[in-house]
Order: C-alpha cells, then sequence, then structure tokens
C-alpha cells in the first residue's frame, strides 16, 4: 500500500472487522473516515450484472470527469479487461479476501499516471460479502493530469490472505497482469481510443454526491 487513502481505509476495516471475517456495513461511519471519503466508494453485488457502483466520492467522480454511481466498476477499465477486472471484484466478496490493484490511467491528453485500488469486503448481514467498500489513489510524486481519465489499466494485483489479514505477511505478492492492448498503443491512437470507448470527457469534472446512502 503506497498512499494515505488506501492504507487509512484498510486500517479502519481491519479495526472494524475486529476478530470477525469482515464488517458489517451498518458499522461504517463516513465521519470515521472524513479526510480520505472523497476517494472512496462502495460496490454492490448484483444477480443480473458485474459489480456497480452504490456510492462514489467527489474527487473519485471527478477524476474520471462523470458520476460514477449506479455504472460497473469494470467500465472504468480497458474493455480487453473489463471481464478480468469484474472477476478480480466478484472473488473478493466470494472469498472475503481483500484486494490491492496496481493500475495505469490514461487522460484525455494521453499522458499516464500510476495508481492503487484497495477493495475490502462487506457484508450487508451475516457472513456472506455482498459488498465492497474501496479507495482509489494516485501514488504520489507525480504532476496531476490536465484531463479526467478515460480509462485505466490493470498492471498487478495483491490478495491479503482473509485469515492473516491483521498482519503484514498477510499480503501475498503481486501477481503481474497481462499487458492491455491498449497500453501498448502507438502516441498517436488517441482519437481511436476514443471511438473505442465511447466516453464523453468533461474538463475538470462535476462534483459528485458525498459518500452517503439515501
Amino acid at each position: 500500500m503506497q498512499t494515505k487513502a488506501v492504507t487509512a481505509l484498510y486500517d479502519y476495516w481491519t479495526r472494524k472487522r475486529g476478530e470477525r471475517p469482515l464488517p458489517l456495513r451498518s458499522t461504517i461511519e463516513p465521519a470515521d473516515i472524513a479526510a480520505i471519503l472523497p476517494d472512496v466508494f462502495i460496490l454492490e453485488h448484483t444477480r443480473l450484472a458485474d459489480p456497480r457502483f452504490r456510492l462514489a466520492g467527489t474527487r473519485f467522480c471527478a477524476q474520471f470527469g462523470r458520476e460514477l454511481k449506479g455504472t460497473a466498476f469494470d467500465a472504468l477499465f480497458a474493455p480487453d479487461q473489463r471481464n478480468r477486472v469484474a472477476r478480480i471484484a466478484e472473488n473478493v466478496m466470494a472469498h472475503g479476501a481483500p484486494a490491492i490493484m496496481q493500475v495505469q490511467l490514461v487522460d484525455g491528453t494521453l499522458e499516464t499516471t500510476e495508481a492503487e485500488i484497495v477493495l475490502l469486503p462487506l457484508a450487508s448481514k451475516g457472513r456472506v460479502a455482498d459488498r465492497i467498500i474501496g479507495a482509489f489513489a494516485p501514488l504520489p510524486g507525480q504532476r496531476p493530469p490536465l484531463s479526467a481519465f478515460r480509462y485505466a489499466t490493470l498492471g498487478s494485483l495483491s490478495v491479503i490472505d482473509p485469515s492473516r489479514a491483521h498482519a503484514a505477511a498477510g499480503n501475498r505478492p503481486a501477481i503481474p497482469m497481462p499487458a492491455s492492448i491498449m497500453a501498448m498503443r502507438p502516441p498517436a491512437l488517441g482519437q481511436t481510443v476514443s471511438r473505442v470507448l465511447h466516453l464523453r470527457i468533461f474538463e475538470g469534472g462535476r462534483q459528485a454526491e458525498d459518500l452517503r446512502e439515501h
């Protein structure tokens, strides 16, 4: 974990979990994580579709230039990686195992930014995980993007053993992911990328709702 937002959310999730396999959604208090709330999101499991955003923080939405609530999590990624990303999120819930994704993001000027995403399982009730609380944060020391991110590509994945989640040793070595074809694009491919992804880019983004359920 290389960013404050991801580290803080993981530490909070671990405290709320205690000795249980995973924490309940009802125990998560937005006020407790106010400092990182703009970077936090919640995904929910659906029977008919891949995991989708139930809520997304304002800074997270602004960096992609659009409201993310209700959209599929894997839609943030290059098309050839979406199935893999959806399966990762589903496995976090199915096995109650936290995951950390190292990603590269491409903005409207085709500049890239390195970031990390943490996915932490939650249960609405009982012991079955049906939601994920996560955080998104660019790695420190990089130039801020000049425009909204168009898409992400997944570079590597680390899975935390749920039985050893309290210990640093529970964090398994990062597994490199097969490179996306979008990560190997020639510099002049910008217009083709736009047509493939069908995304509208809003400079500066719009203000999104805070991380609260209504």
